[in-house]
């Protein structure tokens, strides 16, 4: 009896969510007040948002002008007929095309050299001026104190080249003063196009790039403003802060990867002096740069923060008597079944990595304890049958089925956009014999072994599975039958290398591998036929051996 008043009473969830609906009736200013407050801060905050992807994108376009100046300039250097005489006359006087011997005392190298001094001289944003051979050794450069620094291209130097005709290398800080340089290049050819010669390279000074950053700052009158130019590893190569100073302006390598997270969405972090900062991440198109745009977060809110304490302060002041009190039942109540409802929404949706705190002991705990119970079992047999339904139990990899399933996707993803992609069909010679003569176990224990040397042998994109008995499929994404062929020459010997270990028997084992690349006729059944021809084929040709077909 004695427990049924008090379930009847005020731990009755029905009775608090009564006793709730009636002081909710009281308090309509409350919910009024809020609701205008985070309107205001939503278009605030999609206000500021713009704003400063609006500022980035002026930043970027201003930047991709002056980016073209210095490509302007740098092929009227290239053009010059200084420059392609000089070093087609050093080539045929060296009687070589790819020139590594005494550059400095020829004298086509030293007219070079001049003629770089002599521009570098009229241009002084360019730090360098380095003329290289189409193997990127460095041939001539103006004079200057670090003119013996060498210059690296870029390895995608081809693929900017057929995109644009120029080469933009990383960011790199030279001297004490470690300044930051852009070198940009543009391939030389003879003037017949038939012979590439060369390139010519300017290590453009990036202090000329602090104007334009001056001119996004302040980016709000009276507030505290940062904008900083940086390399996608966090490197700084510009920053430009607002005259009214204060702290704030500076934020740290793990405060842009935060926001870095979102590009061009606007996210708040806190800096190393504990100041709140709001801003956004852009990453250029033309430039590996990103530019980092932040205010002091209490600067940019502050009108709303001022109408927000005021409505506050009326607030309070209408619904002191009452309002306590439904604060009170309203957090015992709705935070429990809202922390309920959006587990359950979580469960629903897919997502088994949910619990539900409990702190309390009548209804809503009980069941909460008890819905936290079900989500575990319920994520335990759903870890099994995932397991179960893609994974090999014995090696690992992937099943038949799986990995046939990653064959159709790579099949799809070829259809769409043209990605090569090959396939090994791999068999372990003798394996029966294994088996024969050491039983079973050693015969698992070999299969285990050489699954694991997939999985140290083989890229992130790769797939391997168990095709069947000591059968694999092996599917290398982007890769053609050329480069298949040498991964699986790769796994050839380091199967060959490894010693099998089961318990004390040591014993060794070869594979033989059919390579096939993906053709634009071909289905499932085609690649895995001309897979399984090419197997037969290494198998009859002795085996321990890799045949493409």
């Amino acid at each position: 009896m004695e427990n049924g008043r008090n379930i009847n009473g005020l731990r009755s969830i029905r009775n608090r969510i009564l006793i709730f609906s009636i002081l909710v009736t009281l308090v309509p200013s409350i919910g009024m007040g809020w609701f205008w407050y985070d309107m205001t801060h939503r278009a605030t905050t999609e206000k500021i948002e713009q704003k400063f992807v609006d500022l980035a994108a002026i930043v970027e376009r201003e930047i991709s002008l002056w980016l073209k100046e210095c490509r302007y300039d740098l092929r009227v250097f290239a053009n010059s007929f200084i420059v392609l005489d000089n070093l087609q006359a050093y080539y045929v006087d060296s009687g070589k095309t790819d020139p590594a011997g005494e550059k400095r005392e020829d004298p086509h190298l030293q007219n070079i050299v001049t003629y770089l001094t002599l521009i570098k001289g009229q241009f002084p944003a360019y730090r360098r001026l380095v003329v290289l051979d189409r193997d990127g050794r460095m041939l001539a450069a103006s004079d200057s104190q670090d003119s013996d620094r060498s210059i690296v291209l870029p390895d995608d130097w081809q693929g900017q080249v057929d995109r644009s005709h120029y080469v933009s290398g990383e960011v790199v800080f030279a001297g004490d003063d470690a300044i930051p340089l852009l070198p940009v290049g543009i391939p030389l050819y003879a003037p017949d196009k038939s012979v590439h010669l060369g390139f010519l390279v300017v290590e453009v000074e990036l202090g000329n790039l602090q104007p334009l950053l001056r001119a996004a700052v302040p980016l709000t009158s009276g507030v505290q403003g940062i904008v900083a130019l940086l390399t996608m590893d966090g490197r700084t190569v510009q920053a430009a802060a607002s005259p009214e100073g204060g702290a704030g302006q500076s934020i740290t390598l793990s405060q842009v990867a935060k926001l870095a997270e979102t590009p061009r969405r606007l996210g708040r972090i806190v800096n190393g002096d504990q100041v709140r900062l709001v801003g956004l991440v852009s990453r250029f198109s033309e430039l590996p740069w990103q530019l980092v745009i932040a205010e002091n977060a209490d600067d940019v809110f502050a009108g709303l923060l001022q109408a927000r304490n005021r409505i506050i302060l009326i607030t309070v002041l209408l619904t002191i008597a009452i309002g306590g009190t439904a604060m009170i039942m309203a957090g015992q109540i709705i935070i429990p079944l809202e922390s309920l409802t959006d587990g359950v929404l979580r469960v629903a949706d897919g997502d088994l990595d949910v619990a539900v705190p409990v702190h309390r002991k009548d209804e809503l705990g009980l069941v909460s304890g008890m819905f936290n119970e079900m989500v575990g079992r319920l994520k335990d047999n759903q870890a099994k049958l995932e397991q179960l339904a893609t994974t090999d139990p014995l090696t690992g990899l992937a099943n038949r089925k799986q990995i046939m399933a990653d064959l159709a996707f790579h099949r799809e993803y070829h259809r769409r956009y043209g990605t090569d992609f090959s396939i090994l069909m791999m068999d372990i010679d003798y394996f029966k014999q294994v088996n024969d003569s050491y039983g079973h176990l050693a015969g698992d224990a070999v299969l285990v072994q050489l699954a694991q040397i997939f999985r140290d042998t083989l890229r992130i994109l790769d797939c391997a599975g168990r095709y069947g008995g000591e059968e694999f499929l092996v599917i290398l994404g982007k890769t053609e039958s050329h480069q298949a062929v040498q991964v699986a020459e790769r796994l050839r010997l380091s199967v060959a290398q490894h010693v099998f270990v089961h318990e004390n028997l040591s014993l060794r084992a070869t594979i033989s591998v059919g390579v096939t690349g993906m053709r634009a006729e071909d289905g499932s059944t085609d690649l895995i036929d001309r897979a399984d021809k090419a197997l037969y084929e290494a198998k009859t040709g002795g085996r321990n051996r890799v045949v493409l077909g």
